[in-house]
């Protein structure tokens, strides 16, 4: 389904991956706000399966729901998160490491695939993903993002101390006075437990088009995937029906009006930000994955 008011005319798509017809609606706003540059599919796979992509592009695999699925990794794939006690050579840089033989792997809601031409997978069992393809830049994605083994970095909807907030696939932040804030990133995301029952709670804010250089922009959005937070074994919310995300319409013009859509796992909700309108957020009691396009690298803006 898509919300939206005559006012504004921005329109937040809001679906959930296990219902085909609001999966479209989500997947043609997505392509309507970054255009044929990426492509966006709800998608899955049963029994062994490759996953391949073509010359100059990068398929992301987003996983929300899996049993007993697991991935394949040849010796120089790169995962980002360590499993422990596997044939992998850590990396100069935290949390990476390098496989250094044949070795399979549990996949779990919250990993990500990452696949280009020379980085195919392949996997098995049974998975539901939301699918992001780009094209394929410098940035450096893992062949897989273990979700369970990152390390937590609490900040921005989840500031309180010990939040679960871990980087799956973090920015490569352009220099300070570089024009082009984009840079290599075409997708980012993060996974949080953003909660109302913690201090401090999640706060209202919203992101802007991101600068490219020579005066063009390019549009943003942050897309929540819901997870089952009870996977990670973490704490249930006060008010276990109450997950939601609070849409700012008009976040830049008028911050008194809301929207609020209740969530619940397998829920998708997109915020964008394009020349044309800007959409703020504030999550409450929801367990997601944020996706970023082009990246987490559009200031953040609070809205007050």
């Amino acid at each position: 389904m898509a919300l939206s008011t005559s006012k504004e005319q921005i329109s937040i798509a809001v679906g959930h991956i296990a219902d085909a017809s609001s999966m479209d609606a989500v997947c043609k706003t997505l392509q309507a706000i970054h255009g044929h540059a990426y492509g966006f599919a709800a998608t899955s796979w049963q029994g062994e399966t490759g996953l391949a992509a073509q010359p100059g592009r990068r398929r992301y695999y987003f996983i929300m729901d899996a049993t007993d699925a697991r991935v394949s990794l040849a010796p120089g794939h790169r995962v980002r998160g360590i499993p422990p006690g596997g044939p992998y050579q850590p990396l100069e840089e935290p949390q990476w490491a390098e496989a250094t033989a044949a070795v399979q792997e549990a996949l779990w809601p919250g990993d990500v695939l990452c696949v280009d031409s020379a980085q195919p997978l392949n996997v098995s069992g049974k998975a539901t993903c939301f699918l992001v393809e780009s094209e394929a830049t410098a940035y450096p994605s893992p062949a897989v993002a273990f979700l369970r083994h990152l390390g937590d970095r609490p900040g921005g909807c989840a500031a309180y101390p010990g939040a679960f907030r871990r980087e799956a696939l973090p920015p490569v932040r352009a220099l300070a006075d570089a024009p082009n804030k984009r840079g290599v990133n075409r997708v980012n995301e993060h996974t949080l437990d953003m909660r109302v029952d913690r201090d401090p709670r999640p706060q209202p804010h919203y992101h802007g088009p991101v600068t490219v250089g020579d005066g063009e922009m390019v549009n943003h959005s942050e897309t929540a995937l819901v997870l089952p937070r009870a996977v990670y074994g973490l704490p249930p919310v006060d008010e276990p029906e109450s997950g939601r995300v609070v849409i700012y319409p008009q976040a830049d013009s008028d911050p008194t009006h809301t929207q609020v859509i209740p969530v619940r796992p397998g829920s998708i909700v997109v915020t964008p930000a394009t020349v044309d309108g800007i959409a703020g957020h504030r999550f409450e009691n929801a367990f997601a994955m944020l996706l970023a396009i082009p990246g987490f690298v559009s200031p953040h803006n609070a809205i007050r």
